[in-house]
């Protein structure tokens, strides 16, 4: 009796610990309201274009835009990209300025603010303006810093009259099975209807077999195709899993490859040209 007396003190004393971190975390990283994930940077010049028979996405995990090169690097891939999927964005200093300025439109949806009440999160940057746009927060949070992680779904007009749409997302890191399969599974609900064509990609923090697992059969069961890559995969992998994915259903894989070269960050750029199917 005395020994589940212990046990269930001891019980009690890690759950208060675990809600004394959780608030400590929430003094020191502010979580927006949901009616205020949402935001939009910079502006697309031609306010009627679509995106062609034939277009690039680009998915990179950004780093916060600490490495010195991330700037060159996002101007030249944002150059020969119609979207960009980015991961971890923070509006401050040099990356600020540059999706602000920007003649694309780069949808933000924030996580959190930092101790300096910066915004990060994930955005999506394209050359056409989006007639869609959609924040999905993660039900679950990372531990610790208690902070939710998030998707963001955009939608745009395509010359063939079809809508295509995007879902970026940055997943739970620091979690079991549960929580990174609620997260996925919730994203596939939304976009269950969708007729047109879908692309669903960014850092899936597959950094275990058994996520690299759930999310392949999660993703096929919903007729998602997954991108492999020419030339050389040197994706970034947590022991040995490749963390970085596309995934796409009702279009074309013309050609994809990973951008080895790019220095912007400590994730490498995933490229990928698609083509519409009439």
């Amino acid at each position: 009796m005395r020994k589940l007396g212990l046990l269930i003190t001891s019980l009690l004393l890690l759950q208060g610990s675990v809600l004394a971190a959780n608030n400590m975390a929430n003094l020191i990283y502010k979580i927006p309201s949901k009616d205020k994930i949402l935001s939009t940077k910079g502006s697309v010049n031609c306010t009627e274009c679509k995106l062609g028979t034939r277009f690039n996405v680009t998915v990179w995990n950004m780093y916060k835009g600490k490495e010195p090169s991330w700037a060159s690097d996002y101007l030249k891939l944002a150059s020969e990209s119609e979207v960009i999927l980015g991961q971890e964005f923070l509006l401050q200093g040099e990356m600020r300025e540059v999706l602000s300025n920007s003649q694309r439109e780069s949808v933000l949806a924030t996580s959190f603010y930092n101790t300096d009440g910066q915004a990060t999160g994930v955005f999506t940057s394209s050359i056409v303006k989006a007639i869609g746009k959609q924040a999905i927060q993660s039900s679950d949070r990372e531990p610790i810093v208690n902070t939710p992680k998030l998707a963001v779904i955009t939608q745009y007009p395509a010359d063939n009259g079809q809508i295509v749409t995007f879902v970026n997302i940055h997943a739970l890191n620091f979690v079991g099975i549960q929580p990174f399969t609620i997260q996925i599974v919730t994203l596939l609900k939304t976009v269950e209807n969708i007729k047109g064509p879908v692309v669903f990609a960014g850092d899936f923090n597959t950094n275990a077999p058994t996520k690299t697992l759930l999310m392949n059969i999660l993703l096929k069961k919903e007729g998602f195709m997954q991108v492999h890559y020419t030339g050389t995969d040197d994706r970034m992998t947590f022991l040995g899993q490749p963390l970085d994915h596309i995934w796409y259903r009702g279009l074309n894989l013309v050609e994809a490859r990973v951008l080895g070269e790019v220095e912007g960050s400590d994730h490498t750029p995933l490229q990928a040209e698609f083509e519409l199917i009439d």
